[in-house]
């Protein structure tokens, strides 16, 4: 496993990321779920390369090698990513972000518009005003990031020491309950990336996911419904994580969205459907 670039930001944290597909290409930025890395982008390379696209993927605070930014909030992530395209001397970019990277993406399109080419979200988490679709079983999760003091710690915990001590068990967790179509992507030649992507998450302990969780969970801090780009989302029938109906319903409140909708479930609609997933983001 490589080890990631890394630049020190303004506040002096170090913030980790790795670059994939056409280093000459059309820049796009990749956010990774609240389990997981950059590495997860590594799967993107040469579907990347094909396009003449570069991705370019950050480890968000708290994950991978990226120093943990205490009390961050959504709308602090799209400084951070801005900060990353400066250094790389990049003016646009597009935004790609999987399951709880979708909030980030869409906190990039809220707060930099001027600098976002395309937003293309995958098996993403949806804002708070979509919960009437929820399962009751995830919201009942999410509610207890809310409600529930040390909720999160704790349900992390464990993964954290999994992941440092115990990486055959780690494994067996992070697919038990999957549905068929994500144990399929899992059993197959992504599976090793997507574990060592999940690992990752939990370089320097639990804290990056434990904080993640309830940012994207909760009120995003800004209305995804005025987005002012488009958005296009890829979501699987079968998504067990983040249910369809969250994601038609993210549809609807959208102004400007086109939602695909494929007989995959979480992990799997992303794997299967990288290359448009890229196209949109380099529009």
């Amino acid at each position: 496993m490589d080890e990631p670039s890394t630049i020190e930001l303004s506040d002096g944290r170090a913030l980790s990321y790795a670059e994939y597909g056409d280093p000459g290409g059309t820049p796009v930025f990749a956010f990774h779920g609240v389990i997981g890395s950059r590495l997860m982008w590594s799967l993107c390379d040469e579907e990347a390369a094909e396009r003449g696209v570069r991705v370019v993927a950050p480890d968000r605070p708290g994950f991978g090698a990226s120093d943990f930014q205490a009390g961050r909030r959504l709308l602090d992530w799209p400084e951070d990513a801005c900060a990353l395209a400066d250094r790389l001397g990049i003016d646009r970019f597009g935004v790609v972000g999987f399951s709880g990277g979708g909030p980030h993406a869409m906190a990039c399109a809220d707060a930099v518009p001027e600098r976002v080419r395309g937003v293309s979200l995958v098996s993403s988490v949806t804002p708070p005003e979509t919960r009437a679709s929820a399962d009751p079983f995830n919201e009942a999760v999410l509610s207890a990031t809310r409600f529930v003091p040390g909720f999160s710690q704790a349900a992390f915990a464990s993964s954290a020491w999994l992941a440092a001590n115990a990486r055959s068990q780690f494994r067996t967790a992070l697919v038990a309950g999957s549905p068929p179509e994500d144990r399929a992507v899992f059993d197959g030649p992504t599976g090793e990336t997507l574990v060592n992507d999940s690992a990752e998450s939990f370089r320097m302990g639990s804290r990056g996911p434990a904080h993640d969780l309830p940012l994207v969970g909760n009120d995003w801090g800004f209305d995804a419904g005025e987005c002012p780009l488009p958005v296009d989302l890829w979501h699987g029938r079968a998504d067990a994580t983040v249910g369809v109906d969250l994601a038609r319903a993210f549809g609807d409140l959208l102004p400007d969205a086109d939602l695909y909708l494929s007989d995959d479930a979480h992990y799997s609609a992303y794997v299967n459907n990288r290359g448009a997933i890229l196209d949109a983001a380099a529009r």
